[in-house]
């Protein structure tokens, strides 16, 4: 990840060589990361909802990825262990890390359920996100990016075709249970357009919408109101967008 944002809006992550270093936007205060060795890179996986946790990776490129929970308001860094076959995707508010199994298939296949496990408490607990009651013909959960919702009560994760192509949002309950479908999105049938989660601010859902066709490249901030969607600003396609919640990559 480049560029990092907390989701209470305080905390600015960004790269700074191969190291990674976090500033207090409120202050003076500033954390740095350096790689733990030639090499190797430092980047920002993700956030604690309540913005007081961050967990950061360690890696060369392509594989022997190492972790590291740091506490914000002190300053601490715990070594975080992930299993190699396991990818993290969420932080809790009590520094559990939530994570999936690494994709083993070497083409895209539909996924109705996702289990993420929680791993931080002595037992570690897993959660399976069964979304086939909810999902369209050919729809499928995106096993990528999972936020904790910012009242820390579940998680916002993407649905699409098999193919990538985005088309909606869900919101899932801690226990694994879709709660709703927080929005559609237009399917662009010639695949000039893709869409992803932001993060929550005040107002509700925020996405980024990325178009690549030719003469009106784009990326663009939209806010969910509702089941409407409203365009916030237009950037630059190659600009990095960072809100509350989120991180660019």
């Amino acid at each position: 990840m480049l560029l990092s944002l907390s989701p209470d809006g305080r905390w600015l992550g960004y790269p700074a060589g191969d190291g990674y270093v976090v500033r207090d936007l409120t202050g003076t205060r500033t954390m740095a990361f350096p790689p733990s060795e030639t090499g190797r890179r430092i980047a920002t996986w993700v956030w604690s909802a309540d913005s007081k946790r961050l967990l950061v990776g360690d890696f060369r490129e392509g594989n022997d990825n190492t972790y590291t929970l740091l506490d914000l308001p002190t300053g601490s860094r715990t070594p975080a262990v992930i299993a190699a076959a396991r990818t993290p995707l969420a932080l809790t508010n009590e520094g559990e890390i939530v994570s999936r199994a690494r994709d083993q298939q070497p083409e895209p296949v539909r996924v109705l359920a996702l289990t993420v496990s929680a791993v931080g408490d002595a037992t570690g607990r897993s959660v399976t996100i069964d979304a086939s009651a909810i999902l369209a013909q050919n729809e499928s959960l995106f096993p990528g990016p999972v936020l904790v919702h910012p009242d820390a009560d579940g998680y916002l994760l993407g649905v699409g075709t098999a193919d990538g192509i985005s088309t909606g949002v869900l919101r899932v309950a801690a226990d694994g249970r879709v709660v709703e479908r927080i929005v559609d999105l237009p399917r662009d049938t010639r695949n000039r357009e893709f869409w992803n989660v932001l993060g929550v601010n005040g107002d509700g859902l925020l996405l980024s919408r990325r178009t690549n066709d030719t003469g009106r490249q784009a990326t663009t901030v939209v806010a969910v109101t509702g089941k409407a969607l409203r365009d916030l600003v237009a950037l630059p396609h190659e600009a990095i967008v960072a809100v509350p919640g989120a991180s660019a990559r």
